[in-house]
């Protein structure tokens, strides 16, 4: 399954989550009508690596990283999710709308 589709699944499953509020992080930058190509934003406040699903769930941040069967974070991303995670959010990676839910059972907040 592409990423895309697990993306559309994670997100489609966390609409039935009480009390959370999740959307999807659109990062990949600006369309140049002129080069034809996304452009990224050169905003000195832009982060990279933040990761496709942001949510927040009873209280707490929460950050999806969504990779393929074979797909892998970049150094961005990896730096992203711990920066989150040590500010006290819940920060992962998830291939599978059970990956989801494993974490936040985990968590306790499911």
């Amino acid at each position: 399954m592409k990423e895309k589709e697990i993306e559309n699944n994670i997100l489609g499953w966390l609409t039935h989550v009480p009390s959370s509020k999740f959307w999807k992080n659109s990062s990949i930058g600006l369309w140049d009508n002129t080069k034809k190509v996304y452009r990224k934003s050169f905003n000195r406040h832009a982060l990279n690596g933040v990761s496709d699903i942001l949510g927040i769930k009873d209280g707490q941040f929460i950050a999806i990283e969504v990779k393929s069967k074979t797909g892998r974070p970049t150094e961005s991303q990896k730096q992203f999710l711990e920066e989150i995670t040590k500010l006290g959010g819940l920060a992962f990676i998830a291939r599978s709308i059970d990956d989801v839910e494993v974490k936040f059972k985990e968590a306790g907040i499911l």
